[in-house]
């Protein structure tokens, strides 16, 4: 058992288990709290399952593209401008204020009655895939982040996407039951985390 938990916190890298569970918690509210709104359609397992997964799936595509996608614009410019010393713990600035920019816009997202409406199309087909875009984009933005902040792994994305699949079928299970307003407080405590997190890698926590 301990080797395995060694071979988690290597693989880990740059974010600690803590920190990995806490980002993947914070991002997986943002589903969490649109699952609680649609969950009122009241979902058969099967559904709940297929739309969870793709859920999960594209938690897991999205860092992973922002990741790529930030490195190499990372790298790029390095070598346009031939960068060197301490641009790392520049991007590493960047990337944390990234965390904080997402954080405020959970938390600001709250008052902005963006997820009243979000539901009032089949989740099936392209409407699946739009729900599961929209509920994922940040973690586009968190993949840019963790690009700047250091390295990424498959370990951490799948934590990501796990956790994020997870929160949704949660949520549209006892969306029913649960109502609007936790889901709603769910996503302005994910944005509190995001904060945290961000002046946890900017050094200042």
């Amino acid at each position: 058992m301990s080797l395995f938990l060694r071979l988690i916190y290597r693989e880990l890298k740059v974010l600690s288990l803590l920190e990995t569970l806490t980002l993947a918690i914070a991002l997986g509210t943002d589903a969490f709290s649109v699952a609680i709104v649609c969950g009122v359609q009241q979902f058969k397992t099967k559904s709940i399952i297929q739309i969870s997964l793709i859920i999960a799936a594209f938690h897991i595509i999205m860092p992973l593209t922002g990741f790529y996608g930030g490195r190499f614009i990372q790298d790029l410019l390095i070598s346009i401008f031939n960068l060197k010393g301490s641009i790392d713990r520049v991007f590493n600035i960047i990337g944390a204020g990234l965390l904080l920019l997402i954080g405020i816009y959970m938390v600001l997202e709250k008052w902005l009655d963006t997820r009243d409406d979000i539901c009032n199309f089949k989740l099936s087909g392209w409407g699946m895939i739009v729900l599961a875009f929209s509920v994922s984009i940040d973690s586009l933005s968190i993949g840019i982040s963790l690009g700047m902040l250091g390295d990424i792994t498959l370990l951490v994305v799948l934590v990501i996407g796990s956790t994020a699949g997870l929160m949704m079928g949660t949520g549209l299970y006892f969306g029913s039951k649960l109502g609007h307003f936790l889901g709603e407080e769910a996503q302005f405590l994910g944005g509190i985390v995001l904060i945290f997190l961000g002046l946890h890698f900017a050094g200042f926590i």
